[in-house]
């Protein structure tokens, strides 16, 4: 499992979700990519590497590699950068306020895919449920609840804070996640892609994130405040792109 977290700043919320992972998650072999979006600190992945990088033998990936973006690529871009500098068949995206508590989260969320094709059901991406999973009220436990029956989305929107599928999807439904500036509106473009391929998204109700959420967000718009009228535009982008995708 590839486990992408891309990140501007919060190095203290990266910091936190990575011990949180390394230190609870044993379930199953994974490796962990962060993908720094031109934040201020250069030496921050040396920092990361004097705390997590354990010495490995030679021929083996370290657990916790580090990649730096010398131009602001923003949420989609930086997962791109770190998707193709990765090559494991499973793929997870974490927003870096996250904190893992769960530790068989992933266990959890990759059961119910399995369970969904046994079944014939076409959900090709699954999220954690969250205390603040964004948009999908769908998605919401304020507590560790876990329930027998995950949830397929309809016209809703799985939110991208942890979310897992399989790296094949994106040649299935014609490429990678959006990298709209800063962020915003890649999630509704990707799922409407995926349905326009007869493809589903769904909810792990055994599996829980904590998700701090906006953290950077409101980094952005205290440090730029021309950040927020060009997120709000990303709008018009994912509008377009959606009547491209419903002409062809």
């Amino acid at each position: 499992m590839d486990i992408l977290i891309p990140f501007h700043s919060q190095y203290e919320r990266v910091s936190e979700l990575l011990r949180s992972m390394l230190l609870s998650v044993k379930s199953n072999p994974y490796q962990i990519t962060l993908i720094d979006d031109c934040s201020e600190n250069k030496n921050f992945g040396e920092e990361i590497k004097n705390q997590f990088v354990k010495s490995t033998p030679p021929g083996f990936k370290p657990q916790v590699q580090y990649i730096r973006s010398e131009k602001r690529l923003g949420f989609g871009g930086a997962l791109k950068l770190g998707f193709e500098s990765t090559s494991l068949p499973w793929v997870l995206f974490m927003h870096s306020d996250c904190v893992v508590e769960d530790p068989n989260f992933m266990i959890s969320m990759g059961q119910s895919l399995l369970n969904w094709k046994r079944e014939g059901v076409p959900v090709k991406m699954v999220s954690a449920r969250s205390n603040n999973p964004g948009d999908c009220e769908l998605a919401k436990a304020e507590i560790m609840e876990k329930s027998d029956k995950d949830i397929i989305l309809g016209e809703e929107t799985i939110p991208l804070f942890c979310a897992m599928c399989n790296r094949d999807l994106f040649r299935y439904i014609g490429g990678f996640i959006k990298p709209y500036p800063y962020a915003w509106y890649e999630d509704e473009e990707l799922a409407h892609r995926m349905r326009s391929k007869g493809l589903r998204q769904g909810i792990s109700t055994k599996a829980w994130v904590r998700h701090h959420g906006g953290l950077t967000i409101k980094y952005l718009w205290e440090s730029d405040p021309d950040s927020k009228r060009v997120m709000e535009e990303n709008r018009n982008l994912c509008v377009a792109d959606i009547k491209r995708i419903g002409r062809k």
